[in-house]
Formats: structure tokens, C-alpha cells, sequence
């Protein structure tokens, strides 16, 4: 009997073997951050390096065959720097073709130019297989067919062995801050879901660790949302504060790296504060001995005080700004 009993181990142990070889598995790539479940894409082309260009993540072990095979394909994502543009984001699917292995873009944002996207919300896509809105891109099979429904698409290539997917953000280049950031989770490829929320264990020394977002969070509710917008807005209204320190946290390493920029930069913001009301005092207290030395009543110029007053406080406000800009 011992035998059979070790035939059938070795039978179950391959199985099993098998079936882990097989599992599916999504693997970030470029400039993608994971943080607990979530997958942070930043395409950053207006810096040095070119690593962070382009952002994404491979899905193998999927059990899709053809394109044809593919009976489900969505996703979340919450655009929060600067908006859906110049193709990005988008899933990406090869195929082998006779001349070799060629992409099938499917755009994500709302038809038809798939851009416009609300930003600092999260969207969902429900499934795009069946979409009739024209964000089939198979253009790279034959040319001419850039805009396609998925029963065009599945005409042309629904037969085709597919070779790969991915879901991909790389059209930093299509903004003016060169900058383009969007958060992904719960990617579902037919019965695999990929990047769900708390579907993934921190690293050891990772427990308070902060992922982006939540480090933008924190940052805007422990500063309050002026100094967040000064200290992090680019445009003329600071409205994109938030995209904007997503993208910077996501630069870094790791959690606990983001846990700890948290604390300095409030640390440090913390000192802009006490440094500009003190400076607003020193002022206050210079106009009034100003006052005394000089009765401006009698030289009927009292607005010249309140110009005094003014500027001062308008001078403080850009210190204060150009403080907190260099905190962070």
C-alpha cells in the first residue's frame, strides 16, 4: 500500500505545484507603487530619469487564450494629476499576429476623446468587453481602425493568441507639469481580480506605513487645506494640491519612507507657521512705534498706515507660501 499512498502524494504535490504556477499575478512596472492593495501609476517625463516615464502593471496567469477569450475587463481608477489623456490610462492587450506580436488599446475615461476624467474621484469602468462606445484601438493590426467597438475589435482579432496584458499610464508628456498620476485597484480579468484594497500583508516594519494617498490625506486634514494648497498647488488656484503630492509621495521607496516625510514636512510646516506669525508680530509692533513717532493725523495721510498694514500682510503671505513650499 505504501506505494500508491506516495504515487498519490506525488500526484496531489504536482497538482498543487501546477496550480501555483498557474496563478494569477499582476507585477508593477516603471513608476508603480503598491500600498495596500492599491496600485499608484505616475508617468513623470519632466524629470532626469526615464524610469518613471511610464507606469503599469503585467497581468499573467489569467487563463485567457485568445482576445476572444477575454470575457471580462475592468477596473477603479481614481485620476488625481492632472486628467485621462493622449491614451493613458489603458489596459493593453497583445496579440500574435502573422507579422509578429502587436496592442489592442482599450481606453479608459469617458468616449469619445477619453479624457475629461473628474479628478481625486474613484471611477469605475464596468466591463469594457461588449463596449460599443468606439474605445477599441486595433490600429496596430490595420491601420484605420483607431476608433472600433469590441465587436469590431473581436472581428479583427478575436481568433489571435494573446501573449499579454496589461493595464499602462504614460502621458505625463500631455501636461504642462509633465506629470501625470493615477491610482488603480480591484482589476478584474475575467475571474482573476488584481490590487483589491487590503488584499495585500505589509512588510515587516511596514504596520505604519502610509501609502500615498493616505499621506496626502493626512498631510491636508494636519495642515488644513490652505497651507496643503500653498504647499503643494501648482496651478493658480492650488486645486491640484492633492494629484500633486500623490505624485511626489509615490516617488518614494516605500510606506514607512512616506510615514516619516509626513512628519517632517509638518514638522517643518509647523515652523513656517511660528516663524511668520512672529514676523507679523515684529511688524505690528513697528507700525505702532512708527505711529508714535509720526501722528499721521495731523499729515492727513491715515491711509498710508493701512498701505503700511497691507503690505506687510501680503508680504507674510508669500513668505509663509515660499516657506511651506520648501518644506516639502
Amino acid at each position: 500500500m505504501r506505494r500508491p499512498i506516495t504515487l498519490a502524494a506525488v500526484i496531489g504535490l504536482a497538482a498543487v505545484l501546477a496550480s501555483a504556477a498557474l496563478a494569477a499575478t499582476g507585477t508593477p512596472f516603471g513608476g508603480a507603487t503598491q500600498s495596500n492593495g492599491v496600485l499608484t501609476l505616475v508617468s513623470n517625463t519632466g524629470d532626469s530619469g526615464t524610469a518613471n516615464d511610464a507606469s503599469g502593471a503585467n497581468f499573467t496567469g489569467t487563463g485567457v487564450t485568445t482576445f476572444s477569450s477575454i470575457a471580462n475587463l475592468s477596473t477603479e481608477f481614481n485620476v488625481t494629476d492632472d486628467d485621462c489623456m493622449g491614451g493613458s490610462p489603458r489596459f493593453q492587450v497583445q496579440v500574435q499576429t502573422a507579422s509578429g506580436p502587436k496592442n489592442v488599446f482599450v481606453y479608459l475615461g469617458p468616449a469619445p476623446s477619453f479624457s475629461g476624467c473628474s479628478p481625486n474621484v474613484w471611477i469605475t469602468s464596468g466591463n469594457l468587453i461588449g463596449s460599443t462606445d468606439g474605445r477599441f484601438d486595433t490600429s496596430q493590426v490595420q491601420a484605420g481602425t483607431q476608433v472600433s467597438t469590441y465587436a469590431q475589435a473581436n472581428a479583427l482579432v478575436g481568433s489571435l493568441q494573446v501573449t499579454g496584458i496589461s493595464l499602462v499610464v504614460d502621458s505625463g508628456w500631455a501636461f504642462t507639469d509633465k506629470e501625470q498620476t493615477v491610482m488603480v485597484r480591484n482589476v478584474k480579468i475575467n475571474d482573476s481580480t488584481f490590487f483589491a484594497p487590503g488584499g495585500t500583508n505589509p512588510g515587516p516594519g511596514q504596520g505604519n506605513g502610509k501609502s500615498p494617498a493616505q499621506a496626502c490625506k493626512q498631510l491636508r486634514a494636519d495642515m488644513g487645506a490652505d497651507a496643503f494648497r500653498a504647499a503643494f498647488g501648482t496651478n493658480h488656484n492650488g486645486r491640484n494640491a492633492f494629484g500633486k503630492c500623490v505624485s511626489k509621495m509615490a516617488r518614494m521607496k516605500s510606506d514607512d519612507a512616506r510615514a516619516a516625510a509626513v512628519t517632517g514636512i509638518e514638522q517643518a510646516v509647523a515652523k513656517c507657521t511660528t516663524r511668520t506669525t512672529d514676523h507679523a508680530q515684529h511688524g505690528k509692533h513697528t507700525g505702532r512705534h512708527t505711529s508714535a513717532l509720526v501722528d499721521r493725523r495731523h499729515r492727513g495721510d491715515d491711509d498710508d498706515q493701512g498701505d503700511d498694514h497691507g503690505h506687510h500682510k501680503r508680504s507674510s503671505g508669500k513668505s509663509f507660501t515660499a516657506c511651506v513650499r520648501h518644506a516639502v
